[in-house]
């Protein structure tokens, strides 16, 4: 008989050694997921559906997979992302559209933010009429 996703969850994180604590209190908030590396623990929302089951297999993935744990500087914190989302996938029972979704999601989060738009010239002493720099966007 074929597991639940909560199953497997659960039997992929003992098969590796790491302890899968699901949080009642995260309940409606699987984003709030988080892996302990040091005692290779994982807390993630009640396992519900596929994306808490896709959340709950990322988190693994940072105690487990090769690079997972990275960290340090914005570019190891993202190569340490790709690698526990390629973890997901790769020992999911399945890999949907819907937790591709969350995966692509999350990876935005660690995507640089564009730079401000710069603000408009200070308008020049008035030579008869001011320019609306609102019209200019």
């Amino acid at each position: 008989m074929k597991p639940t996703l909560k199953q497997h969850a659960h039997q992929l994180a003992a098969a590796f050694g790491v302890t899968l604590l699901e949080g009642s209190e995260l309940k409606g908030v699987p984003e709030a997921a988080f892996a302990e590396l040091h005692t290779r623990t994982v807390v993630v929302a009640p396992i519900t559906d596929e994306s808490t089951y896709a959340i709950a297999l990322h988190e693994v993935g940072h105690c487990v997979a090769p690079w997972g744990g990275l960290h340090g500087s914005p570019t190891l914190q993202r190569e340490a992302e790709d690698a526990a989302w390629a973890w997901a996938k790769h020992y999911a029972m399945e890999w949907t559209p819907l937790m591709e979704q969350v995966a692509t999601w999350a990876r935005r989060s660690y995507d640089p933010l564009p730079e401000r738009k710069p603000e408009p010239p200070a308008p020049a002493a008035p030579i008869g009429r001011q320019i609306d720099w609102e019209n200019w966007k």
